[in-house]
């Protein structure tokens, strides 16, 4: 008897982790262990402007890379006092929340970094820094925070 469940992805090691943020201070409340199917496509090493969570080993390679949506968002939802009126965003002056994402935890994994992406713009120097200088006008990668991956609990 074959089995026809080769279409599915195999379940995979993950981690749900919960962040509080203010302004861009980030720390981590929560991680939990989850088993899900993860697609290669919430593997990529995309690089477009936002927040991503990121998945790295002892040697800072990144392992995985999912992005962090709806984290340090600069606006809220205000709901009217009458019923029937519009909901309207309103920005605010300091960002405050929290978001979850999910994250694939391979073998090696060591610890979790919360990163910033943002487009470079070919008309501005970017300052020196003790790191290799980012090319003019590329992509620049800001951590936030790093978090240590915890043993997860038995049974």
């Amino acid at each position: 008897m074959a089995m026809n469940d080769t279409s599915q992805p195999a379940p995979t090691r993950a981690m749900r982790l919960i962040f509080e943020y203010e302004g861009n201070q980030v720390r981590l409340v929560s991680q939990q262990p989850v088993e899900m199917a993860i697609t290669g496509s919430d593997l990529a090493g995309v690089e477009h402007p936002g927040y991503y969570v990121d998945t790295r080993d002892a040697s800072d390679r990144t392992l995985a890379c999912v992005p962090a949506r709806n984290a340090f968002s600069a606006s809220v939802e205000v709901f009217p006092q009458r019923p029937g009126e519009p909901i309207s965003r309103v920005d605010v002056p300091q960002q405050r929340g929290a978001f979850t994402v999910v994250v694939p935890v391979p073998e090696n994994a060591d610890y979790f970094s919360v990163v910033q992406i943002t487009p470079g713009r070919p008309d501005t120097q970017a300052p020196a820094s003790r790191a290799t200088s980012p090319v003019e006008g590329g992509t620049q990668i800001t951590e936030l925070g790093r978090f240590p991956l915890t043993a997860n609990p038995q049974g």
